[in-house]
């Protein structure tokens, strides 16, 4: 006969195992013949133009030509879905300044909240005034991953509500990891290091698969002599083992990406390391993913009211943000801007592609991932929230219908929110503001 004493030191070996850090959790949507959905935030400040934006007017739902200022998005069009007439009024309540309200309600969809910092209106502003929403899938879901999420950030500087987008709850702003080298140190580095090489890996493998079966055998011996209670307990306990084989699987099939090339060391708050700083940190995320290292995560790109300059690109002159506010018949500068805009395109064509690159089964990464592009305000010059550059991509593991270019008018941005959560296998009906909440997107 098998005591409980010797099942659960089989267990407690398996549960110690270096791979997964914190308690065991099942994850709703995931089983071991499936693979898990994630999601990715892409912020980019400062606004855009929705006349270089947005798909020509006589596109339809399912046929569209995407605007110059999306072109670099062209190889993935079929991933996409541009959204259009989606405004952003909750971030027209609270004090503070447009790009204060539009960082804290953009992903809380809850009104800033009075404090200590003071906005372009005079006025004193606080944080954002409840969870973000991928935190409040974190904290539904339980992903049982070494990390439940992972927030990075490229020259993001101050801890100021224009440079916070990721918030745990109401007033509890997380700040993002700018240096490539510790985002890497974080998801691959001391508690999340596996090994060294694949040979290594390999013998890593067979010693806990060992385990693994010890305690499955234990398992089977024990369940007959346990309550409906324990019973229970048990059962959710294997689903976690479960989740373990499938990740060590995971680990030895994409040995690339779970072992990748530390990142170089560069100036973090350097705007000529900027592109190759970005360009690091997604590598990081979708590694993380690949290794399902964590499911959810956030690249922020600079803050609202940015003071960067593009010098990699020769604009030498002006930064970001005064470029965003310059009048629309500034054509030099105008040219400027859309020269970024096109370059932030570009980024988020390149993390689509990495994404892509890494086969799920018959379908890759993209297709089991969620990616949200995001902006704290529609147009620099006039700090408007309305008609917002909303853009999904990915497949959400097929929860997603791809493709498509959707044209609301006057929809509520928390709307939008709540299908992403949905999505996601959250239920929405009780994230943001009360007073916005209407249900779902409809159409998407």
């Amino acid at each position: 006969m098998i005591s409980r004493r010797r099942f659960l030191k089989g267990a407690a070996g398996a549960l110690a195992l270096p791979l997964v850090s914190g308690p065991f959790r099942s994850f709703a949507a995931d089983s071991p013949s499936q693979f898990p959905q994630r999601f990715v935030i892409f912020y980019q400040p400062n606004g855009t133009k929705k006349e270089g934006w947005s798909p020509g007017s006589d596109g339809t739902s399912g046929a569209f030509e995407l605007g110059p200022l999306l072109q670099p998005l062209s190889a993935f069009k079929d991933k996409l879905v541009v959204i259009d007439g989606v405004d952003m009024a909750i971030a027209g309540l609270g004090p503070g300044g447009p790009h204060q309200r539009g960082m804290a309600s953009l992903l809380t969809g809850e009104a800033i909240t009075e404090g200590d910092f003071v906005g372009g209106d005079g006025r004193r502003a606080g944080w954002g005034g409840g969870p973000s929403l991928d935190q409040y899938m974190v904290d539904t879901l339980q992903p049982s991953t070494p990390l439940s999420s992972l927030e990075l950030g490229v020259r993001v500087k101050e801890a100021i509500p224009r440079s916070r987008i990721i918030y745990r709850g109401k007033e509890q702003p997380v700040a993002p990891i700018n240096d490539p080298v510790e985002a890497y140190q974080r998801a691959f580095g001391r508690s999340g290091q596996l090994v060294e090489t694949s040979g290594d890996m390999e013998t890593l493998m067979r010693r806990r698969r060992s385990v693994l079966d010890f305690v499955y055998q234990d398992f089977a011996a024990l369940q007959s002599e346990l309550g409906v209670d324990d019973r229970r307990k048990l059962e959710n306990h294997a689903d976690s083992l479960r989740d373990l084989e499938r990740r060590l699987a995971v680990i030895v099939e994409r040995q690339d990406n779970c072992l990748p090339a530390q990142p170089t060391t560069m100036d973090i708050m350097g705007e000529a390391e900027f592109r190759e700083l970005l360009r690091a940190q997604i590598d990081v995320m979708v590694n993380s993913f690949a290794c399902d290292v964590t499911r959810f995560g956030s690249i922020q790109c600079s803050s609202a009211v940015n003071a960067l300059r593009f010098t990699f690109m020769g604009l030498n002159d002006h930064e970001g943000h005064s470029l965003s506010h310059s009048g629309d018949s500034n054509e030099p500068l105008q040219g400027q801007w859309d020269q970024m805009l096109v370059w932030y395109s570009e980024q988020q064509a390149y993390l689509l592609e990495r994404l892509a690159s890494i086969p799920e089964g018959d379908k890759t990464l993209l297709d089991n991932t969620l990616v949200f592009c995001v902006n704290e305000i529609s147009r620099g010059n006039t700090h408007s929230h309305s008609d917002m550059p909303f853009l999904l991509a990915g497949g959400a593991g097929g929860r997603l219908q791809t493709g498509r270019h959707l044209k609301y008018t006057d929809e509520n941005h928390l709307r939008l929110l709540h299908s992403i959560l949905n999505m996601m296998n959250v239920d929405g009906r009780h994230f943001g503001h009360l007073d916005f909440r209407q249900g779902p997107l409809p159409g998407l």
